[in-house]
């Protein structure tokens, strides 16, 4: 049987306690300038533009989805965040203050599941179902995907502000 305890600590180590890779460290020294600069050649998810700020929304945003998706009520959805995003200033500022209520969600309702819940499936994206411990493990695997991309952006503004300086 899963582990709620392990879960916990790897969402936790994911988001914020990992100094080296967690979502809130790869968000460590962004300016809103750099969160908002587009990689020239960027070429992936039709939903963000390569920038940091889309990157981390999307980051951000996906928690609290998922969770009110898989374990509450599903009145969360996208086009309410994206608008609640948007009405807040779109910035960065407003995209930590998103992942913060996406933590406490995923970890209230992780907090909410009896142990021999963790197997059940639970309403997914697309008319998907997952097990109730695998969306709590890739909402953990997700931050970590993000805040890799986040890093890699950040050597790329890096490279590129360092470009124009010679």
């Amino acid at each position: 049987m899963p582990d709620k305890t392990m879960l916990a600590r790897r969402l936790r180590e994911a988001y914020q306690e990992s100094r080296e890779h967690s979502f809130l460290a790869s968000l460590e020294g962004v300016t809103e300038r750099m969160a908002q600069w587009k990689p020239e050649r960027y070429r992936g998810f039709p939903h963000m533009d390569g920038s940091i700020l889309t990157i981390a929304f999307h980051a951000a945003g996906d928690k609290l989805v998922l969770s009110s998706l898989a374990f509450g009520d599903g009145s969360v959805a996208w086009p309410q965040v994206q608008e609640r995003f948007q009405a807040l200033g779109g910035n960065l500022a407003v995209v930590r203050g998103l992942a913060e209520e996406g933590q406490a969600a995923a970890l209230a309702a992780l907090a909410g599941q009896r142990e021999e819940e963790m197997e059940a499936l639970c309403p997914y994206y697309g008319g998907q179902t997952r097990t109730a411990y695998d969306i709590f493990r890739l909402m953990a695997e997700h931050d970590l995907y993000h805040a890799g991309q986040i890093n890699y952006v950040k050597g790329l503004y890096e490279g590129e502000r360092r470009a124009r300086r010679t």
